[in-house]
């Protein structure tokens, strides 16, 4: 990965070959996903195709067509997504039985300056640490998969091509680059979410933005982990097969 492809993934909504209808359609879908989960499930699909056109080094964003099989594949993506996280939920969850404040949990996690006024124990927050580090990994593992899924369209055939890419020293350094990518965008719809209506429709068009760097980018920089590329790799080194 190098500079060409973060210029390639900032430049693709803007490219003359994308339809300003294109993104018009992912801005008011980002928009949606504040009112039904629905658009974030088809937003989840839509991401699957931007991580296969960063794989094509396409020269334009895809098309919002065939909605049903955004559905489809958004719906498969997000409950692997969901689960993924599901230990880091479960750990924050017990710390906050420990505490006392199983109902203020969802509080917490919405603003954690809440945690302020909570009085935690050495455990409670070494727990915590725990479950942000899961948290991360559970990220780690989502971008391999939300990968391997886009190339192989199938969750049992993603598995292999996800082990392989999380175990790839160079799949971390583009996962870090997208992260980098998102943390940016999130920055700049805090700041343009402070100005009243435009404000809002301001920061669902940097979200949009930033979901098509970002998947571009794991698309474009993620090695080749298709079932072909794995299998001529093993047949080119069969001692390391055998010593896997």
């Amino acid at each position: 990965m190098d500079a060409s492809d973060f210029e390639s993934a900032f430049a693709l909504p803007f490219a003359n070959d994308t339809s300003f209808d294109t993104v018009v359609a992912g801005v008011l879908l980002t928009l949606a996903t504040l009112s039904t989960p629905l658009a974030g499930v088809l937003l989840v699909g839509y991401l699957a195709r931007l991580v296969r056109g960063g794989e094509r080094n396409a020269s334009s964003l895809p098309a919002f067509d065939d909605f049903v099989g955004m559905a489809v594949e958004g719906t498969r993506l997000s409950t692997v997504l969901v689960a993924l996280q599901l230990p880091a939920v479960a750990i924050a969850a017990g710390v906050f039985e420990l505490t006392g404040a199983r109902l203020a949990a969802l509080s917490f996690v919405a603003d954690p300056t809440l945690l302020s006024y909570v009085s935690l124990s050495a455990v409670a927050v070494a727990g915590l640490v725990v479950a942000g580090l899961a948290a991360l990994a559970g990220m780690y593992v989502s971008a391999a998969m939300l990968v391997a899924v886009a190339h192989e369209r199938s969750l049992l055939a993603a598995l292999p091509a996800a082990r392989t890419l999380v175990f790839d020293t160079s799949f971390a350094t583009v996962v870090s680059a997208a992260v980098l990518v998102g943390f940016g965008g999130r920055l700049l719809e805090v700041l343009f979410g402070t100005f009243p209506v435009v404000g809002v429709v301001l920061a669902a068009v940097v979200s949009f933005l930033t979901l098509v760097a970002a998947a571009t980018l794991l698309g474009r920089g993620a090695p080749d982990c298709s079932q072909e590329s794995l299998r001529t790799n093993a047949e080119s080194n069969p001692d390391a097969l055998g010593s896997a």
